[in-house]
């Protein structure tokens, strides 16, 4: 029996030193972020981030225990090729989840969750953010992986567990009270509550935090939230939230200003264009920092821009679902992923289609991505085209498509229509990996060649600008640019921080009276009711999206973590592991309604869930 105790243990601590190194592993791949934290921050994390680390190894020790319990049973050759093949496997699936983990950190800002495995219904797409670096670096740490805890396991357990006869009867009642008492740390104590993601946090820096998360603790809670989906939002009686978010919709004041010039014998061509993952900092005309977008500077001086505009999300799909169908992002959901709710959506495209517009949407890649497909077809568009719609060779010109230059070329050819037109225009180009086909800013890191990206992204549209003043079209049209989310990079800001969601809006065209800047605070659902108000027609319900030059003007964006609340008061992120708010910002004397921001998310996730 003594034995079995020492298998039992020293298993336990064969996976107790795996998750201790993928946590020293994911401070290293993150060094950008992990070089600013003190010596206190980082012993936290492993000092806080211990008890899930126990916690998850106990919950993988419960099968290796049950069958130490049952070895009186069997031959020790065949319980050693059991434990063998349940580490194996093990191994496998758990360095597979980790390489998901540090690759898609550095992009999302969060730890691995199931919702990650909603993009890989879609390989391609998957295969498109993929450098030969990232397969690269994914193969070797999962080879080190491999070998080492293979030879761990070789050295210090298979022997054990081949040596001796077959064990006694009555290791049977000891070893199985050992599995049973699994139960204290996979619950994290004899406290009232479990373990739970508040239980590690420590810090209020969310990076700090999330680096003591034990990576496959995490993504087991988001299956299981998923599982059983409910509101995640809950934070008083929902007559109460319903009350509170009608109180402060029905008593929004309307503005009649109009800023475009409408015949209606007339109407004019509107042009949207979505870029990927601009934000406001890499534009200096709303403050940016990094002189990159000379073409959207000068753009933005003939036009009216929204400096305090901000994505919902920090995801394409999310952005595109608050872009065209005026709809929030949602905390660990998509409705672009639900098509019978998000068919029930108010898209943009409806307006034009009843009032005779021909619709179009241009996307130089896998339009199956995201599901967007599917969301673009809901929208009933006369015209889709996507990356099978182009020649061959451009087609894989770069990991996710056809680079922006040729598709505003195509979008250019098919301005030429005989009624009014309504195009949206989805760019790619600043998409990771970012391979475009020409050097404008020098450097090799990630930053670099992110901000190259943008530069290219920037001078195409600037091309395209020019080149579609010259036609007929220009003096009665309208061009809305703007950004389907905004970026961590260029840093520093974190996922939770308003900066990363703060995204262009641009309206130019012909149809713009005068340049000028509206400093009204708003985001991506408000973009259709502001349209739908300009052009004067009758808006569909849609109580999440107001027009913007309205009052109160607020925003609201969502990441896994939590919500962020954008009000003339201050700047808000409430964490939804620790249930407070943080605040970035404060006004002098203000008085921030943070009851209405919690109904407003307790009301939209209601919604989701009742469509």
């Amino acid at each position: 029996m003594k034995k079995l105790l020492v298998v039992f243990f020293k298993y336990f601590l064969f996976w107790l030193g795996y998750f201790l190194l993928s946590k020293c592993i994911f401070l290293i791949y993150n060094c950008n972020l992990s070089g600013s934290l003190t010596f206190s921050e980082t012993w936290g994390i492993f000092y806080h981030g211990f008890r899930m680390d126990i916690s998850l190894v106990s919950y993988l020790m419960v099968i290796p225990g049950i069958l130490l319990s049952f070895s009186f049973l069997f031959a020790p050759k065949i319980l050693s090729s059991v434990f063998k093949l349940y580490t194996f496997i093990l191994l496998i699936v758990i360095t597979l989840i980790n390489i998901i983990d540090l690759g898609l950190y550095p992009h999302w800002g969060t730890r691995v969750g199931i919702s990650a495995f909603d993009y890989i219904a879609n390989p391609q797409g998957v295969i498109s953010s993929i450098t030969t670096k990232d397969v690269f670096a994914a193969t070797g740490v999962i080879i080190f992986y491999v070998i080492l805890f293979r030879w761990l396991f070789n050295r210090f357990l298979h022997r054990e567990l081949l040596g001796g006869t077959r064990q006694k009867w009555y290791s049977f009642p000891v070893m199985l009270a050992l599995t049973g008492f699994l139960f204290i740390p996979i619950r994290g104590g004899l406290g009232t509550s479990p373990i739970n993601l508040s239980s590690v946090s420590f810090s209020n820096k969310l990076y700090v935090n999330q680096a003591a998360y034990n990576f496959l603790w995490n993504f087991f809670q988001t299956i299981e939230r998923k599982k059983t989906y409910i509101n995640p939002c809950v934070y008083m009686d929902m007559s109460l939230a319903y009350q509170k978010f009608e109180m402060v919709v029905s008593r929004r004041v309307q503005s009649d200003s109009l800023f475009i010039d409408i015949d209606k014998s007339d109407l004019p061509n509107v042009i949207l264009i979505i870029l990927e993952s601009f934000s406001n900092k890499v534009i200096t005309s709303f403050g940016g920092k990094y002189d990159v977008c000379p073409n959207m500077d000068s753009i933005s001086a003939d036009g009216i821009i929204f400096p305090s505009f901000y994505a919902s999300g920090n995801r394409s799909d999310r952005g595109m679902a608050a872009i065209l169908g005026s709809y929030p992002s949602l905390l660990s959901q998509s409705v672009i992923n639900y098509p019978e709710k998000s068919d029930k959506l108010p898209m943009m495209s409806d307006y034009f289609n009843r009032n005779g517009y021909h619709t179009s949407f241009y996307y130089g890649g896998d339009i199956d991505f995201y599901n967007l497909k599917s969301f673009v077809l809901q929208g009933d568009y006369n015209e889709v085209i996507s990356q099978k719609d182009f020649p061959k060779e451009l087609q894989k010109m770069s990991n996710w498509g056809v680079p922006d230059g040729y598709l505003f070329e195509k979008v250019l050819k098919g301005t030429d229509k005989p009624k009014p037109f309504f195009t949206v225009v989805y760019t790619l180009s600043s998409h990771t990996p970012y391979d475009v086909p020409v050097q404008m800013i020098k450097g090799s890191s990630n930053e670099a060649k992110f901000l190259n990206s943008l530069a290219y992204a920037d001078s195409c549209l600037g091309d395209f600008i020019r080149a579609f003043k010259q036609t007929k079209y220009w003096d009665n049209t309208l061009v809305i640019i703007t950004s389907d989310h905004g970026a961590l990079e260029p840093g520093p800001t974190e996922i939770i921080e308003p900066a990363t969601y703060q995204i262009p809006l641009i309206w130019t065209g012909g149809v713009v009276k005068k340049p000028g800047v509206i400093h009204k605070i708003g985001g991506q659902p408000d973009l259709t009711p502001t349209l739908v108000k300009q052009f004067g027609w009758k808006p569909d319900p849609s109580v999440f999206g107001h027009d913007l030059l309205s009052s109160p003007s607020y925003a609201f964006y969502m990441c896994d973590s939590g919500w962020g609340y954008i009000t003339g008061d201050g700047e808000f992120f409430y964490d939804q592991n620790s249930g407070d708010f943080i605040h970035f910002s404060t006004t002098e004397n203000a008085k921030p309604d943070l009851g209405f921001a919690k109904a407003y998310l307790q009301v939209l996730h209601d919604d989701f869930l009742k469509k």
